[in-house]
């Protein structure tokens, strides 16, 4: 016959049991409410960092939007000029047969290029590209001729009028041991005379009138060496 054992509790030790059950559950709750917390701080970075890009996007796009609608017309027709000229002297490159020449008002060097054959097709060709001011026709000019002559080739030009003002300048850049220190020189100059070596960069400065409004331009072009 199995004996059956009744543990009988004193008081104090049911309020023990209960008081850590109490504590226990404390602290579970006390763990859920703190992660909550961090939830929340978490989804309102988050949130912040959305809400700061949105705003970054729709800056950039308005201010994107009012210097396309600043530059309209005659400035539009400039600036694509301007887009040529910097593809041009972005492609140049030290070449032999092509010296760079260059002063305040016109420039000359070799450049890679495309042209249409007679069936439509692009070519790719090695060129002469040139930029000067005209000043009897106060505009702009830039012309391209094939480096090697053939019945077919012919001088390509294209011209911006009218253009009150023009400068063109070279940044040259060298470097040099003297006396065991190194020499370095830097700047902008209105000429360019060394024929064996080309520019690191070329800057063109122009003006011209726009709805009786004079508007200045420029456009820098750092040069891959």
């Amino acid at each position: 016959m199995r004996r059956i054992k009744i543990i009988k509790r004193t008081k104090d030790q049911r309020l023990k049991t209960k008081g850590n059950v109490f504590s226990l559950q404390s602290s579970v709750f006390s763990l859920k409410k703190s992660f909550t917390i961090i939830e929340l701080l978490l989804a309102a970075s988050i949130m912040s960092m959305v809400a700061l890009a949105v705003l970054s996007t729709f800056g950039t796009g308005l201010r994107a939007f009012e210097r396309v609608q600043s530059f309209g017309g005659f400035q539009a027709d400039v600036l694509l000029f301007l887009e040529g000229f910097e593809r041009d002297a972005r492609n140049t490159f030290v070449f032999s047969g092509v010296k760079f020449k260059g002063d305040s008002q016109s420039m000359s060097f070799a450049s890679v290029g495309t042209k249409l054959d007679e069936e439509g097709g692009e070519l790719i060709t090695l060129g002469e590209k040139s930029y000067y001011f005209d000043s009897s026709q106060n505009a702009l000019m830039g012309e391209e001729k094939d480096y090697v002559q053939t019945a077919s080739s012919d001088i390509r030009s294209q011209r911006i009028a009218p253009i009150k003002t023009v400068e063109f300048q070279y940044y040259s850049y060298s470097k040099a041991t003297e006396d065991g220190e190194e020499k370095i020189e830097s700047g902008w100059q209105g000429t360019w005379t060394d024929e064996e070596n080309i520019p690191r960069g070329v800057r063109i400065l122009l003006t011209f009138d726009d709805g009786g409004e004079e508007v200045s331009l420029a456009r820098t072009v750092f040069i891959p060496t």
